[in-house]
């Protein structure tokens, strides 16, 4: 398995975790990792990741950033299902949710332009 699959996996369980001791923050896993220590983490985890291999960023296509910003926004929704509250306020109720969500529309549908343009203009050079 390469290097950058781990560290994304990492980055990914670290993120994920994030996500958990905010809505749960009484669990066993937020009494051992606390939100400090999975942010120290995940932020040497991006930079070593962006150190290592800067190429993956930029060639991030399009359909990973969807999956990646429906996943998010699904364990979003799943925490609350299972009870969860977040403990920095994000909730349906919440403008802030609807705002992320309207910019990742926008976001993915910049992307998405922008890969068209590089792969018409790929075409076009051969």
């Amino acid at each position: 398995m390469k290097r950058s699959h781990i560290l994304n996996f990492c980055i990914l369980t670290l993120f994920t975790l994030l996500f958990v001791n905010d809505f749960f923050p009484h669990t066993a896993i937020a009494e051992i990792l606390s939100q400090k220590i999975i942010l120290l983490l995940l932020v040497v985890l991006v930079i070593l990741q962006i150190a290592l291999d800067h190429t993956v960023y930029q060639n991030f296509s399009t359909k990973s950033y969807l999956a990646l910003s429906i996943y998010t926004v699904g364990l979003w929704i799943g925490l609350t299902l299972f009870g969860g509250r977040s403990q920095i306020g994000l909730s349906f109720t919440s403008p802030l949710f609807y705002l992320i969500v309207l910019l990742l529309a926008v976001d993915i549908l910049r992307v998405h332009r922008k890969t068209k343009q590089q792969n018409t203009k790929e075409n076009t050079a051969k």
